[in-house]
């Protein structure tokens, strides 16, 4: 699934997130990493939600995120950090990588920083890379 993106959506991105891509490998529950522990979605229209989420705006890990509630006392979800201090989840890049592509806010940051690209493969667990669901495709199915 490849999909498309607004030049206004792109400037949009380059203001609102900073996040950070220092993930040597994906946490126990990554919801992108093939394996028993990790977190499932009700079906594939919640995982194709959440899969498009991750290509636009890029998918923060759960344990380098803020958690907030909304004002009926809900969960609102997990959220970036203002600080900037949040990190891309591991799982969700390794896929589009493996798939032959990357997300929305890699792009940017490679734009922004052309040595990040190197730098990511040499910290990588290539183990880590592995365990991840080869393509978009394979992970929606996984949530069916």
């Amino acid at each position: 699934m490849r999909h498309a993106v607004s030049s206004r959506m792109l400037k949009k991105l380059r203001v609102t997130r900073e996040v950070r891509f220092d993930l040597k490998k994906s946490c126990k529950n990554c919801p992108f990493a093939n394996a028993p522990e990790r977190i499932t979605f009700q079906c594939r229209e919640r995982a194709e939600e959440i899969e498009e989420i991750a290509y636009r705006e890029g998918f923060v890990c759960h344990l380098h995120s803020e958690h907030r509630e909304s004002p009926d006392g809900e969960s609102d979800g997990f959220h970036f950090n203002a600080d900037g201090s949040s990190q891309h989840c591991f799982g969700a890049l390794a896929m589009y990588i493996k798939d032959g592509g990357a997300n929305v806010p890699w792009e940017h940051a490679i734009d922004a920083d052309p040595e990040l690209e190197a730098r990511w493969w040499s910290r990588a667990d290539p183990a880590a890379i592995e365990s991840c669901f080869d393509s978009e495709e394979e992970f929606l199915k996984a949530n069916e």
